[in-house]
C-alpha cells in the first residue's frame, strides 16, 4: 500500500501494546488496517503466541523468574504459562473499549495489573531486537496512529537527540507521557534507559513492584536517562475522536491549529473508520507527501460530514441538563431556542442534554443525539485563523 512507501516510514519500528484480556476484541481490526501502513512492527502482549498469522511476544519474558513465580501481580501470567487465553475468565475480557475508572486506573483487573509490568523489558527487548530504527513510536490497541502525519512531524526533529515526546501526565512529581495515548522515542533515548534498565534491573523492578503504572516508571527511567518528556500535548490525544475540546490550549499551542497524530480509547469501529478515513485523505492529496491534518482539518473533513442527522444509540456528549423531554424533536427545538447551543440529545431517562461545545460522540445504546448543523459549520468558519502553531518542537 502507499503508506507502506511514505517518506520516513522505514526509519520507525511501531510496537504495538496489548494483553491477553484485550487481544481478541482489539487486536483484529488493526490486522487489517493500520499494521497494512507499517513496514516496520512488533507486538507485545503477556502471553506468547501466534494469532491471525501474527508473532505475539511475551513483553514479559525478562522479568525475574522468581517475581513471576511468586508476585500476586503475576497470577493471571501464571495461569496464561499453563493454559494460554483459555485460561481467562469471562469477567477477565475487556470487551472492546476500556475506560480508565478513576486516577489509579483498573487495580481490580489482573490483566491492568500485569500490564505495569510490561514497560522496561518492552523497551529492552526492542531496542535489542531492532537497534537500528530512527524512532520507536509505542501505541497500545484502542490508539490511532494518523500515519502521514506523524511522519511530516519526525521529519522536522533531529533523531540523533534523546528525544522522549508524548501526552503530558503526572503522578506526584514524575512527569510521563500517557502510555495509551501513544509516545515517540528516538534512538539515543532508548538506548541511554535500556542501559540504565540493564545496570539496575532489580531496582527497576523493585520500584515497578511498589507503583501503580508501568507508563509512569517508564517515564522515570528516561528522564534519569537523560531524556526528561517533551510535552506533546495537544498533538497526542487521550481521548477519542468524538470526544474532544476543541477550544483547549497550553500555553502557546492551541488544540484547534495543532496537529494531530493520536486518538486513544477508540472502539475497534472507529479505528476502521479513522483509518479508512485516511487513506482516502493520503489518496486525495495527490502524493503530496507533506500535507498533514490539523485538529481542524479532522473537525471539518472527518466530523461534520457525519453529523447531518440525528443518530439513534449514539451519545454526543451534551452535557447540560434541561430538564425531561418527550422526544429528540423537542429536545432540539430547546437547543435551537439558545442561541450558543450546537447540538442536543436525549438521555435513557429522558432529559433533555444540549451544550455550546461541538462534538461527534460515540455509540451508547440507548441514547438518542442531535446537531444543528448549520451552527457547527459556523463554528469551524468563525475560528480563529491558524498561525504557523502546526508542530511542537
Amino acid at each position: 500500500m502507499f503508506c507502506r512507501e511514505l517518506p520516513g516510514a522505514e526509519d520507525v519500528l511501531v510496537i504495538l501494546k496489548t494483553g491477553s484480556t484485550e487481544l481478541q476484541d482489539k487486536l483484529p481490526v488493526h490486522i487489517s488496517t493500520t499494521l497494512r501502513c507499517y513496514p516496520h512492527y512488533v507486538i507485545f502482549s503477556d502471553y506468547q503466541e501466534t494469532y491471525l498469522g501474527e508473532t505475539i511476544l511475551d513483553a514479559l519474558e525478562s522479568v525475574d523468574p522468581n517475581v513471576k513465580a511468586t508476585h500476586p501481580d503475576f497470577e493471571l501470567y501464571r495461569r496464561l504459562q499453563e493454559g494460554g487465553r483459555a485460561a481467562l475468565k469471562p469477567s477477565e475480557r475487556s470487551g472492546p473499549v476500556s475506560r480508565d475508572q478513576g486516577a489509579s486506573g483498573k487495580p481490580s483487573n489482573p490483566g491492568w495489573k500485569l500490564d505495569k509490568w510490561k514497560f522496561m523489558p518492552m523497551v529492552n527487548r526492542t531496542f535489542h531486537d531492532y537497534p537500528d530504527k530512527k524512532w520507536y513510536l509505542f501505541a497500545e490497541t484502542d490508539t490511532y496512529i494518523l500515519w502521514q502525519t506523524l511522519l511530516n512531524y519526525l521529519a522536522v526533529l533531529d533523531y540523533t537527540r534523546p528525544y522522549y515526546i508524548g501526552a503530558q501526565t503526572w503522578i506526584g512529581d514524575i512527569v510521563f507521557a500517557h502510555g495509551g495515548t501513544g509516545y515517540l522515542v528516538s534512538r539515543p533515548a532508548l538506548e541511554n534507559v535500556v542501559n540504565l534498565f540493564a545496570s539496575h534491573k532489580k531496582e527497576w523492578e523493585d520500584y515497578t513492584a511498589g507503583h501503580w503504572a508501568g507508563d509512569c516508571v517508564l517515564g522515570k527511567a528516561l528522564a534519569d536517562s537523560g531524556a526528561p518528556l517533551m510535552f506533546g500535548w495537544p498533538m497526542f490525544q487521550g481521548d477519542d475522536i468524538g470526544k474532544m475540546y476543541y477550544d483547549r490550549t497550553y500555553n502557546e499551542h492551541r488544540l484547534w491549529c495543532t496537529a494531530t497524530i493520536s486518538y486513544h480509547h477508540l472502539s475497534p469501529y472507529v479505528v476502521k473508520e479513522l483509518w479508512d478515513f485516511e487513506q482516502e485523505w493520503i489518496a486525495g492529496t495527490g502524493e503530496d507527501t507533506t500535507k498533514h491534518l490539523l485538529h481542524k482539518d479532522m473537525f471539518a473533513q472527518y466530523v461534520l460530514p457525519r453529523i447531518s442527522k440525528s443518530k439513534i444509540d449514539w451519545d454526543n456528549h451534551s452535557d447540560n441538563d434541561e430538564g425531561p423531554a418527550t422526544s429528540l424533536e423537542e429536545c432540539g427545538a430547546i437547543c435551537e431556542a439558545a442561541e450558543a447551543c450546537v447540538q442536543y440529545a436525549l438521555s435513557t431517562e429522558l432529559r433533555c442534554l444540549t451544550t455550546s461545545r461541538p462534538n461527534l460522540g460515540e455509540m451508547s445504546r440507548g441514547v438518542e443525539s442531535g446537531w444543528i448543523f448549520e451552527r457547527m459549520r459556523k463554528y469551524y468558519d468563525s475560528a480563529e485563523e491558524c498561525h504557523g502553531e502546526t508542530w511542537i518542537t
